[in-house]
This record gives C-alpha cells, sequence and structure tokens, in this order.
C-alpha cells in the first residue's frame, strides 16, 4: 500500500514538471523560422551619372566607386507572421577593403499610401545603427544599409565587384529569438571604379 502511494506522489510531483516543459516546447515551436518577406521598393542614392553610376534594374543597380563616398540602400520587408515581430538588426556582405557597410538603421514602415501619394524611406547617411523596431503582423519594415567607399584605385579599370543581395536579419518574437537571409536581387550592387575627380560632391548626407 505505501509503495502505491509513494508511486501516486511521484506521478502528482512529476506532472508540473512535464506541464512545463512541454509549454516551453509549444513556445520554441511557436517562434517562425523566418517571418519576412522581401517585397518591392528598393531605393538607393545618393547617384550621378557623372560618378560613374549606371542604370539600376531588377538585377542590381550599376555604382561607381569613389574614395569617400557615401551611398545608401533601403529595401522593404513584410511580416507574413501573425505575431508581432521585432526587428532587432540586419546586416550583410560588403567588401571591407573596398566598401564597407557603416550602419543599418531598422524601421517600421508607414502604412500603405491610399492613391497616388509616394512615401519616400530612404533617409539621410546615418553612421549610426538604429534601435530595434517592433513590426505588427502584417506590417512591412524599411531596411537601410549605409556604405562607405574607400581605396577606389585598387579596383583596376573594367573590373566588376558585386555584393549585397543578401542580408541577415535578426529577430525577437514569443519569447525566442531568431535569424534569416533575405534575398533581393535587384538591391544588389554592381560595383566599378568611377571617376578620381569627380565634378561633384560624393560626400554629402544624401
Amino acid at each position: 500500500m505505501n509503495g502505491v502511494m509513494a508511486r501516486s506522489r511521484s506521478l502528482v510531483l512529476g506532472l508540473p514538471v512535464l506541464a512545463a516543459l512541454l509549454a516551453g516546447y509549444g513556445a520554441t515551436q511557436d517562434i517562425p523560422k523566418a517571418p519576412f518577406v522581401a517585397e518591392g521598393g528598393i531605393s538607393s542614392g545618393p547617384s550621378s551619372g557623372l560618378w560613374g553610376d549606371g542604370t539600376s534594374g531588377p538585377s542590381g543597380m550599376h555604382v561607381g566607386c569613389i574614395d569617400g563616398r557615401r551611398f545608401a540602400v533601403l529595401i522593404t520587408v513584410r511580416n507574413r507572421t501573425k505575431h508581432t515581430v521585432t526587428l532587432l538588426r540586419a546586416g550583410g556582405q560588403s567588401a571591407s577593403n573596398v566598401v564597407e557597410r557603416v550602419a543599418v538603421q531598422v524601421r517600421l514602415a508607414p502604412p500603405p499610401p491610399i492613391g497616388d501619394r509616394f512615401v519616400a524611406g530612404l533617409r539621410g547617411w546615418n553612421g549610426k545603427k538604429s534601435p530595434a523596431a517592433a513590426i505588427p503582423a502584417g506590417r512591412e519594415a524599411w531596411i537601410q544599409s549605409n556604405f562607405l567607399m574607400r581605396n577606389c584605385r585598387s579596383l583596376r579599370r573594367g573590373e566588376v565587384l558585386t555584393f549585397d543581395r543578401r542580408i541577415t536579419v535578426t529577430f525577437s518574437v514569443s519569447g525566442g529569438s531568431g535569424s534569416e537571409v533575405v534575398s533581393v536581387a535587384g538591391a544588389r550592387i554592381i560595383l566599378t571604379r568611377g571617376p578620381l575627380h569627380p565634378s561633384l560632391p560624393i560626400n554629402h548626407v544624401g
């Protein structure tokens, strides 16, 4: 009889522990692996044909490399989950000896405008990282990468340096955190050597 009572007490004491483990497992399972999806609306700048910039399109943007030049690229991603996801930070490929990704700013984009009104997401070049941004379910976020160019003479005439198609975003949601890689073909930077003496200033805030 005492053995039966002891086993019963062990079972009762074990139930809360089992419930806690199952609750933790469920919370972990609720964390989406890829909450963001790339949308349209790529912006970049400042740019000029006098700096060696070419056309931009679905496969990327042609940019001239000039020492000291500041260049920014903004992409739009959408939270496709039913949760509010906090976008902590983002980063991606750069060529550190020629182009440095100095900082990345993340922020909640406003709701889509009504009618033909256009809302620009690109902000002035900034060398400081931004705070995290909470992105509600179904809403869009803007991710802006700010680059600084140097050692452009190391690029031979006609040499092409391609980077920045993919960006890694780190997020938190449902008590956990994760990261995912977002690929945006149009955000690819196709870099070539620009003029040594540009006729326009290239280090202003765009």
